[in-house]
């Protein structure tokens, strides 16, 4: 972005206006009385809204004794220097201005009044984040995660996009579609060519799931080494795309290059649609209720839900998080997948995560319990992947356990691990937990289950994991100031 685009020329003389008028302590009504220009076109030219007429801005010139050309041209202040900076901040404008709407020339002119201290402020972000070479995508990622977060992972628009979807499809959701459902939809209704390739003449593309060729007839490319439910979500994803008319989007599973927020946003919309589609929520609610009221844990339940649904673990476990908030005022609760050839040595990767806490806006406990639920996911899918090990037999695994944090808050945290040699990964856990709050406590029946237990996990030094960074270093402050306050006492003995 340049800053000689119309809107931010609006903007930059308003700026300029409003700075010149301040600087010679005129009033609003002050200056209109010594220019002939009203109170109100004047606030909207000092907020970038308007740009006014050639003898408007000689008046203005006159009244606030400068030029013209001082006026109109794009050479700036000194103290405005910062706020362009920040005005051609791609990221800035990605987010702030055309994703959500943030009035452009009211930020502007509220940075206007403390120009270089908030440039430095945003300036020493992204010195952060290039000292730890966080990429744009980075961003954009973390922001699509506090949108989730703050809609509470319901999205009513999308689920209204569904039900209007399944009414035009004339097809009954009695029970869950097939791949051959999802790709003769595609085929009939939105006019796809969809092809099966190993992409053996491309090795570099070889672990890819698709390739989407926009045109007038679009191709999706597919995998051939794809499982049912991974079609079923790939399909089911490019229906998103065609029946909500998206067309910003991503051209490639996996992503090959991050472009701008729009192709994260709407890859999400996409993909909230298909679990929406392929999931009926009202059946789901009821498996949920029946799960619940269960007294005794039973991992065979979920077992059945991934049958029943024709399910990828990650994709029932998404839609959950999509109806617990909603339905069941389950809204304290996380998800986290992890990716890994090897889980009991290289558990290290997060591929998703999301996050909802009634703290958001104490950051310190935001970081704590994020770790903290990061590290009890850990040892879960460690201990489940250490059962593989001995049994040698590796199958979808499903367990759960109760652990407290520091702060005393007791949670529920459900794992699946399954194996997943499609594509060059050896397993993929899923988990999704939430704080025993008084409403989990009245629609769980069975917390009291002693199978649940923590100690299960066994010793931490088998398991070679350890308590969580942040937990430690809290741990290390406060043993720190507690000798800190011995030492002061003493010597005011």
């Amino acid at each position: 972005m340049e800053t000689t685009t119309e809107e931010n020329i609006r903007i930059i003389f308003g700026l300029k206006l409003k700075k010149l008028r301040t600087d010679r302590r005129l009033s609003l009504q002050e200056l209109s009385d010594k220019s002939g220009v009203s109170v109100s076109y004047m606030n909207e030219i000092e907020n970038g809204k308007k740009y006014p007429k050639p003898d408007k801005i000689n008046d203005l010139a006159q009244a606030l004794g400068t030029t013209y050309e001082s006026l109109v041209s794009l050479k700036i202040n000194r103290n405005l220097t910062p706020v362009v900076q920040v005005l051609n901040l791609k990221i800035i404008n990605d987010f702030l201005f055309e994703t959500f709407g943030v009035d452009k020339g009211l930020l502007m002119s509220m940075m206007a009044n403390a120009p270089t201290s908030l440039s430095a402020l945003i300036n020493s972000v992204f010195e952060i984040a290039r000292n730890y070479n966080l990429q744009e995508e980075h961003f954009y990622f973390s922001c699509l995660r506090s949108f989730q977060e703050m809609n509470e992972n319901y999205f009513p628009e999308i689920e209204q996009a569904v039900e209007s979807f399944r009414k035009e499809a004339g097809q009954k959701m009695t029970e869950p579609w097939h791949s051959k459902t999802y790709a003769q939809l595609l085929r009939t209704k939105f006019n796809y060519k969809i092809e099966e390739t190993d992409f053996a003449d491309y090795p570099k593309l070889k672990n890819f799931r698709s390739v989407y060729v926009p045109g007038e007839i679009p191709t999706l490319l597919y995998n051939s080494k794809l499982t049912e439910q991974q079609k079923i979500f790939l399909l089911g994803k490019e229906i998103g795309f065609a029946s909500m008319k998206i067309t910003v989007r991503p051209a490639t599973t996996s992503w090959l290059k991050v472009e701008s927020f729009d192709h994260v946003m709407n890859n999400f919309k996409a993909a909230y649609f298909a679990q929406a589609l392929h999931i009926n929520k009202d059946y789901l609610i009821k498996d949920i209720e029946e799960f619940f009221s269960f007294k005794k844990w039973k991992p065979e339940f979920l077992v059945h839900l991934l049958d029943k649904y024709n399910a990828s673990p990650e994709m029932l476990f998404q839609r959950i998080s999509n109806i617990l908030p909603k339905y069941f005022g389950i809204n304290e609760l996380y998800f986290i997948r992890y990716s890994s050839k090897e889980p009991s040595k290289h558990l290290k990767e997060i591929s998703k995560e999301l996050h909802m806490s009634r703290n958001q806006v104490d950051l310190e406990y935001i970081i704590s319990e994020q770790n903290y639920r990061r590290w009890i996911t850990k040892a879960l899918v460690r201990a489940m992947d250490q059962k593989w090990n001995e049994t040698g037999v590796k199958k979808t695994m499903i367990d759960a356990v109760i652990s407290q944090n520091d702060a005393g808050e007791d949670y529920l945290t459900i794992s699946i691990l399954r194996p997943m040699p499609e594509l060059n990964n050896n397993a993929n856990s899923v988990s999704i937990g939430f704080v025993i709050t008084d409403a989990v406590k009245k629609k769980v029946a069975f917390l009291h289950d002693p199978a649940l237990s923590f100690s299960k996990l066994g010793p931490k030094s088998e398991l070679n994991f350890e308590t969580p960074y942040q937990l430690r270093k809290m741990r290390e402050e406060e043993a720190k100031q507690a000798e800190y306050n011995k030492l002061m006492q003493d010597l005011q003995a």
